[in-house]
């Protein structure tokens, strides 16, 4: 399989990299530095798996090297998605699946401009991974990934995608629901970035506290009623229990979350941050709006109250704005 990964950071250099040692054509578009590391002494991948370097894959600074892709995998910061897109234009036409691991809510709908519809795969994942410096990744979770059609149709070329998935040893499920998938990784994802952004805290932090818990299920349960005003229904997922987290009388939902925190405190887990948060200590534009303002946005038009994120979301707009003018 001929696997294009746009964005190729800690995330998209894991899974192209995976995908190389299992025989696919990988090429990652990538930074120049991050590039060049590669192009110098391979891509070096550690954590879950231990210490590997993947060479058998091409790495490109141009979009144009990419001239067409059986796969193609947008890892970009969903901030800088209409450049990225922009850039991939030559490969409309030319890409059997689109598949789209950002954060943002309209990322499927991005893809389906650019590509076309019948072009675009639904996909989310929870795969954890960083970049500590360019040329070397860690591979810092094993998380799943759901991948399936947007109308629900069992299809080839998302069974040979769950294969690569497979073959590559990465957890993957095929769902006739992904948009239930995609929503409820949103559910968890905007609660988690929006309290991490006011607090600074790392995420098991949180979930231990009773009362940003607390916090984060009133959250959660305000994205809820987003989805369900979509007609989008919840489930539990390995890793994120939507439903469970939305439905369970509320004090019992905060101490499932104060039980996922211990966990990760048993786990060692102690050290994670949500992505948002490190740009934002950065002083680097978020995903804030395209993720937090998204469902924002869409609670304004479809008449859906969400009094304590929309706080949230003021205050770390106000944050960036006032970081970017110092």
């Amino acid at each position: 399989m001929n696997v294009v990964v746009a964005g190729a950071g800690a995330l998209g250099s894991i899974l192209g990299g995976y995908f190389a040692q299992v025989g696919a054509d990988v090429t990652l578009i990538a930074r120049r530095p991050h590039v060049e590391a590669i192009r110098a002494r391979g891509l070096l991948i550690d954590g879950r798996r231990g210490p590997q370097v993947v060479r058998n894959l091409r790495a490109v600074v141009d979009p144009a090297e990419a001239g067409s892709a059986d796969l193609l995998i947008m890892c970009v910061k969903s901030q800088d998605n209409q450049k990225a897109l922009a850039s991939l234009r030559h490969l409309r036409g030319r890409t059997g699946a689109a598949i789209s691991f950002q954060n943002g809510g309209r990322k499927d709908e991005e893809l389906a401009e650019a590509f076309g519809p019948d072009a675009v795969v639904g996909a989310t994942t929870l795969v954890g991974a960083s970049m500590p410096e360019p040329g070397r990744v860690l591979h810092t979770n094993d998380g799943g990934t759901w991948i399936g059609e947007f109308d629900g149709r069992p299809s080839a070329r998302v069974e040979a995608i769950a294969d690569l998935f497979k073959k590559a040893d990465l957890l993957i499920e095929v769902r006739p629901d992904i948009r239930t998938a995609i929503w409820c990784k949103l559910n968890q994802m905007v609660p988690a970035a929006a309290l991490s952004c006011v607090t600074r805290l790392c995420i098991h932090q949180i979930y231990l506290d009773r009362e940003l818990a607390a916090l984060f299920v009133a959250i959660s349960r305000e994205v809820a009623q987003v989805a369900e005003r979509l007609g989008i229904a919840l489930a539990d997922f390995r890793g994120f229990a939507v439903k469970t987290v939305c439905t369970l009388p509320f004090e019992e939902a905060v101490e499932s979350l104060m039980a996922r925190g211990r966990a990760m405190q048993e786990q060692g887990m102690t050290q994670v941050k949500i992505s948002t948060l490190q740009d934002l200590e950065r002083g680097k534009p978020t995903e804030a709006d395209q993720t937090i303002g998204h469902v924002v946005r869409l609670g304004g038009r479809l008449g859906v109250p969400l009094p304590t994120l929309d706080l949230l979301y003021r205050v770390i707009r106000g944050t960036e704005a006032a970081q970017a003018a110092t």
